[in-house]
């Protein structure tokens, strides 16, 4: 009840982050996929009020809920979030949970393509109209200004010399290895050059 808002917040993003990139893992796991769905419906629903009503304990609750069934389904894999944002920690120092909350859009982006079968049951845990990407994009978005996350790695003092050193390393990681879409070290760097330059 005491965490302070911006860390509700980051570790928060890096809960639902560990429910959507294990649910975009490739292949059908019931367990997992099941978990998936259910944190990231409980997830986006209670992080934005435990951040804005620490004290609420029905919203920590359904955290700790969905923060668990987060970490149930990524015993399916992760994804090239996680993947990047192990090397951008470990050579910048900066929080996990931020960095990854940071780096989602530019992945989800990359990721696209390849979602489309998972976008449906997505967009309706998010309780949206559309099952479109765009529409599902931007529902991230949405959340991750509400909680006043940075638009950019640029943000988090990550600089461009860094994506050749950083996006090997990325590509060795095991998170990569059941990304949602097959990613080489040069896809892995235009997807940091996209997260520095641009963001969300």
């Amino acid at each position: 009840l005491a965490l302070p808002a911006h860390l509700t917040a980051w570790t928060g993003i890096d809960a639902l982050i560990h429910a959507i990139e294990a649910y975009c893992v490739p292949g059908f796991h019931p367990q997992c996929d099941g978990t998936a769905l259910e944190a990231i419906k409980l997830i986006t629903r209670w992080l934005p009020i435990a951040v804005a009503d620490p004290g609420n304990l029905e919203a920590r609750g359904g955290m700790q809920v969905g923060s668990c069934l987060g970490g149930i389904a990524f015993l399916k894999g992760l994804g090239l979030v996680h993947a990047i944002s192990h090397m951008v920690g470990a050579d910048y120092d900066t929080h996990h949970g931020l960095t990854n909350a940071v780096v989602l859009p530019a992945v989800m982006r990359f990721n696209a393509p390849a979602l489309e079968e998972k976008l449906a049951p997505m967009a309706a845990a998010l309780e949206l109209k559309s099952d479109g990407f765009e529409s599902f994009y931007q529902a991230l978005c949405t959340l991750l200004d509400a909680l006043e996350i940075p638009r950019s790695l640029a943000d988090l003092d990550v600089p461009l010399s860094a994506v050749p050193v950083l996006a090997k390393k990325a590509h060795l990681d095991a998170a990569a290895s059941t990304n949602a879409r097959p990613a080489s070290v040069s896809d892995i760097e235009a997807v940091l050059e996209e997260a520095i330059t641009h963001g969300r």
